[in-house]
């Protein structure tokens, strides 16, 4: 029996894409390249790109012990004058810092200081699975205990002025979480594609589908086999960013992950509750991008926590990015350009 309660999951989770929409966000406009933010033409050029490896290579890394004894690789890069603010990135899964090379380099020209970690489970961060291409975490909130961590001991100690967030998918779910237990630690955060919710009717089904050990979910493989050919891919529609990625991970094995599992899964589903139970207690300023073109995450998820937020006196900035994929932070110019440009702005209003 649970077999074909595990087929039926499967089947309505291959075909629930339809059933995500969007409701009236304010529609991202285009801007000028005020910020002078790396560009497709700049990335073909050998000595930007070999600028933009420097910049990275100068930065401050190492590990710290997360929660369960599970060891979290970090990396900074300090301003060495007076600066704008710090940025902490929380990226989305399967990522690591190495391929936010240049969104670092992006907003560490610009005058802020930069940091980032890799989540545990995936990047150069412990993983707790022999097989190690699979995504999985133990417990969801160790994402935010280690982030927890990071901020205290890494970010807090150098006593920056202005603290600010950036949080692109599932680092979109850690980030409001944290903004949830800790409402005091950032000034404002920008969200790039929150994962805030899945395609109905997955969460709905996917108690049925896990097991009791860990098993790649319905569509999802090794990081070898999931390797899409560009027209193909769902997170960007900028070629050369998307291969510049894969060279990347080419490049760094080790931090390279695979699909995830239901277990992963799971976890992701019951931290969505818990995230829309806890709303009313966020009290940083926020902003909040949803792709047009989304395959990844749920939109209508976007447009709930819009409202919800907006139903208790908040008024955060809400964008729907039209012809955008899931990726915001490495797609084409006309999309990469003006979402950053907006993240700066918002930043630059909450700057003491």
């Amino acid at each position: 029996m649970k077999n074909i309660f595990k087929t039926l999951g499967i089947l309505l989770i291959v075909f629930s894409l339809a059933s995500c929409t969007h409701t009236k966000f304010q529609k991202l406009e285009q801007v000028e390249n005020k910020y002078h933010f790396s560009t497709e033409l700049s990335l073909m050029n050998a000595e930007h790109t070999r600028e933009i490896d420097a910049l990275y290579d100068l930065g401050t890394d190492g590990y710290f012990i997360g929660a369960n004894n599970v060891e979290i690789y970090y990396k900074y890069f300090l301003q060495d004058s007076l600066e704008k603010g710090a940025i902490v990135i929380s990226d989305g899964r399967t990522e690591a810092a190495v391929k936010y090379k240049e969104v670092i380099y992006d907003l560490f020209k610009n005058g802020y200081s930069v940091y980032i970690h890799d989540h545990r489970g995936q990047g150069l961060s412990g993983r707790m699975l022999a097989d190690t291409d699979m995504g999985y975490v133990d417990e969801f909130n160790y994402y935010i205990d280690d982030m927890k961590y990071f901020y205290d001991h890494f970010v807090a100690k150098h006593n920056h002025e202005n603290i600010y967030l950036l949080a692109h998918s599932l680092g979109g779910a850690i980030g409001v979480t944290y903004l949830e237990e800790h409402p005091a630690d950032f000034k404002a955060a920008a969200f790039s594609s929150p994962m805030l919710g899945f395609d109905f009717p997955v969460c709905n089904v996917i108690g049925l589908l896990t097991g009791d050990e860990p098993e790649y979910a319905s569509g999802h493989t090794n990081y070898e086999d999931g390797i899409d050919l560009f027209e193909e891919n769902t997170l960007t529609g900028c070629e050369i960013r998307y291969d510049r990625m894969n060279q990347i991970f080419e490049e760094n094995p080790d931090a390279r992950l695979g699909g995830a599992t239901y277990q992963w899964v799971y976890k992701s589903c019951k931290q969505f509750d818990v995230i829309f139970e806890n709303i009313s207690t966020i009290k940083t300023p926020l902003m909040l991008f949803s792709a047009g073109d989304e395959e990844i995450v749920c939109p209508a998820a976007h447009n709930d926590f819009i409202e919800k937020l907006n139903a208790l006196g908040m008024e955060p900035e809400a964008y729907l990015v039209d012809g955008a994929k899931h990726e915001l932070l490495i797609e084409k110019d006309e999309v990469r350009i003006p979402v950053l440009t907006k993240i700066l702005d918002f930043y630059k209003g909450y700057r003491e």
